[in-house]
């Protein structure tokens, strides 16, 4: 099973998130990428999919290899829907 990675504000995921999802900010990414480096593999989101991509780049850059970018938190959510569906 993934880790639903939230790289969204403290403020933005208090309002909203998907169920389940671990909040680690993008400001904090560079600082945490030991402890990421254990949640693998990843799916990391957002509110829009601009932070999620930005913060995917970095990881790969540091060597993650079960990373992807899932986007916006309607894409992620909906795949985890079809998914567990299937």
């Amino acid at each position: 099973m993934a880790t639903i990675l939230d790289v969204s504000t403290e403020i933005k995921f208090r309002n909203s998130h998907i169920k389940g999802s671990i909040n680690i900010p993008y400001t904090k990414i560079e600082s945490k990428v030991d402890e990421i480096k254990i949640m693998q593999p990843i799916i990391i989101c957002c509110a829009t999919g601009e932070l999620s991509k930005w913060a995917y780049n970095f990881l790969q850059k540091q060597g993650l290899k079960e990373v992807h970018n899932g986007g916006n938190w309607d894409t992620v959510a909906f795949l985890i829907k079809k998914f567990k569906n299937n």
